[in-house]
């Protein structure tokens, strides 16, 4: 599981169903795991009899800082995000409807077909499909899954996605966003919009992790996190899972 089950507030019970659906499904009990369990949650998770292991390290953002923009350290994403806004001046974020699906999907494709023309690796490529994967059942089900979708119209197509939803009542998570490659400043632009909407109810967004690719270290140190919160993969303890 990629991301723990969703619930408010957590529940161990429905963790422990979730782990063992993932024992009976997956051909490798190796492989099971529930990943991104924040350590908050560690210490509980150890004495249900888990074994944890320190993995990722999400990014923690003040909202504000990602909204205003000010300073010299903000400088290029500042100039990058008005250079959009004098070109497309009726650009907007709006709402996710269902009827947005396809067209989502589509900007998907076309996104990850430009990424694999600049990068050859296998990992990447593997990576790709994955994250093909989660953005459609994401996508599909987000009103099942409480994600919150915002997308970008220009010239009446849809060229930017993205999807979050609230860790707590101080926390948003901005769980996976695209834009259309090829227009400058459409990812700075939909990033803070997404941010300002978000702003008056949520101090902290997360921007989770930057899945070991040094193109998205960059990106998500150059809006200068407020704090790097680790994050963990438990497995089974063979003591416990029958």
């Amino acid at each position: 599981m990629p991301i723990l089950p969703m619930g408010e507030p957590f529940c161990y019970e429905v963790a422990n169903s979730a782990f063992h659906y993932c024992l009976e499904t997956n051909k490798n009990r190796q492989i099971a795991r529930i990943e991104n369990v924040p350590e908050v949650l560690l210490q509980d998770f150890q004495q249900e009899g888990y074994r944890c292991v320190q993995q990722e390290t999400e990014y923690i953002y003040r909202a504000a800082d990602l909204v205003q923009l000010n300073g010299n350290r903000y400088k290029s994403k500042r100039n990058v995000y008005n250079a959009f806004i004098e070109s497309h001046l009726s650009a907007k974020l709006t709402p996710y409807h269902n009827s947005d699906l396809e067209e989502c999907l589509e900007l998907y494709d076309c996104w990850q077909k430009s990424r694999s023309e600049q990068n050859d690796d296998e990992v990447y490529l593997a990576m790709l499909e994955d994250s093909k994967s989660a953005h459609t059942v994401g996508i599909t089900h987000a009103e099942e899954l409480g994600l919150m979708g915002r997308v970008v119209r220009l010239d009446g197509e849809i060229k930017a996605y993205t999807f979050g939803y609230p860790l707590n009542s101080e926390m948003f998570c901005v769980l996976f966003e695209i834009a259309d490659l090829n227009i400058n400043g459409l990812s700075q632009f939909i990033y803070r919009e997404f941010c300002r909407e978000l702003m008056p109810r949520y101090k902290w967004i997360n921007a989770m992790d930057d899945s070991g690719l040094e193109n998205l270290k960059r990106v998500k140190r150059s809006y200068h996190p407020t704090n790097m919160m680790h994050s963990y993969t438990v497995y089974e303890n063979r003591t416990n899972i029958p």
